[in-house]
């Protein structure tokens, strides 16, 4: 069959849809990815087909980051509404190009923007494949963007807070998503399509998440698709020198996260870093950390997080989906310091889960907390186990073997895939 992936986000959030989108054309589809222009070198490592969208993630996302994201949800959603405001349009007609003659479309929220109205226009089904558990109320856990709902709200309040997430995940877009339908498409001017349920696949582990009763057997919690290093990747010798002459360091990072002041961000990690008396790995990425010459740190664009966090004594991150799936696989304890939408919520299922502190919320990042949350995270044994425990755990699982089945099971029913089939969940 032919499937077209697709994911208009962040590296981290693109990684786990090429490693799904591999896994299909494993089994035997004719797969295209549809992703930002500035992705493509790195999906076409991969053998891929790749079809961009216009524009530049990274300097979208420096933008977004430079204040909005350090301000929190509220900055960023206005950031998102005034940004996506202007691309929508021209992101879809870019998605219908790219999709002719496919006969299934899937994707997350990033690739839901344009893409379902998208498979409404061509007549083909969109299943949705989240890295979040969107989608669906339950009294399991609260909603993405609301995870500090009181507990005296109880199941009704967490219930509530979903519906709260989703309004809030798809407000920015939605004006945009009407007007592109419309003058685009040729689409009734609503936000989103309307129909009959398809199967939804979580990328995450039911260790993380526990699959809520509410969900039924519709929605499928896969495991992580995971993305090893690029097949051309090799670790830079000096960063090998670094690991091999002394203990284990601490990795920190914080993605496309970046800073309004990186200056000031990276003066705060570096005395972090020397108080707790620790070795660390700077991972600079779109976070803009600044390289400081110093025996007890290394500092680097970037580096596969499958080999680089499994040899770390603790990561600190910003909490994406993408990032936290990693960390926790690596086996190793996590220091979450949340910027912005789902990062908060990830957060505090790392804490809950025993293998992290606390989360730092960014707007309350200190030298003394950072230094802190590094001595004890680092000190704690107990710790450690539960990370090493579940990492092994995250390892046995094959998300995307599962999510191919998933997707297997699915085809073989392929007369229901009509266009009267499309679903909106």
């Amino acid at each position: 069959m032919r499937i077209a992936v697709l994911s208009l986000d962040t590296r981290g959030g693109i990684q786990p849809y090429i490693a799904l989108a591999l896994g299909l054309k494993q089994a035997g589809h004719d797969v295209r990815m549809v992703a930002p222009a500035d992705f493509e070198v790195m999906i076409g490592k991969w053998g891929l087909k790749v079809f961009t969208t216009s524009g530049n993630m990274e300097e979208t996302l420096r933008n977004l980051s430079a204040g909005a994201a350090e301000k929190g949800r509220l900055a960023s959603m206005r950031y998102a509404k005034q940004e996506t405001g202007k691309r929508i349009s021209q992101w879809t007609r870019e998605i219908l190009a790219a999709c002719e003659g496919v006969e299934l479309m899937t994707g997350g929220v990033g690739g839901m923007v344009g893409g379902e109205s998208v498979a409404e226009k061509l007549g083909v089904p969109f299943v949705q494949t989240h890295l979040q558990p969107i989608g669906a109320p339950t009294a399991a856990f609260p909603g993405v963007l609301l995870p500090g709902v009181p507990a005296w709200l109880g199941g009704v309040g967490r219930r509530v807070s979903h519906a709260l997430s989703e309004f809030a995940i798809w407000a920015p877009f939605s004006g945009a998503m009407a007007q592109a339908r419309k003058e685009v498409l040729g689409l009734p001017a609503r936000k989103r399509p309307v129909g009959k349920d398809l199967p939804v696949l979580y990328g995450f582990s039911e260790h993380v998440i526990p699959h809520p009763p509410e969900w039924g057997p519709n929605r499928h919690i896969t495991g992580y698709w995971n993305l090893p290093a690029a097949p051309d990747w090799k670790p830079p010798p000096a960063l090998e020198a670094f690991l091999a002459a002394g203990p284990p360091p601490v990795c920190i990072g914080f993605g496309s996260m970046a800073s309004e002041d990186p200056t000031a961000l990276s003066a705060l990690v570096l005395e972090a870093v020397r108080l707790a008396g620790v070795r660390a790995v700077l991972l600079s990425g779109w976070g803009g950390l600044k390289e400081v010459a110093r025996d007890d740190l290394f500092a680097t664009n970037e580096a596969p997080h499958d080999w680089l966090y499994p040899r770390m004594a603790a990561v600190v991150h910003h909490g994406g989906a993408g990032t936290t799936g990693a960390a926790l696989r690596a086996g190793v304890p996590a220091i979450v310091v949340p910027f912005t939408m789902d990062q908060p919520f990830w957060g505090s299922r790392v804490a809950a889960l025993g293998v992290g502190p606390t989360p730092i919320p960014r707007s309350r990042l200190s030298v003394a907390r950072l230094s802190e949350a590094l001595r004890s995270t680092v000190a704690d044994q107990a710790m450690k186990k539960r990370a090493a425990s579940l990492g092994e755990r995250l390892r046995a699982e094959d998300g995307v073997a599962r999510a191919v089945e998933v997707f297997g099971r699915l085809l073989a029913l392929s007369p229901t895939l009509s266009p009267s089939g499309r679903g909106r969940h």
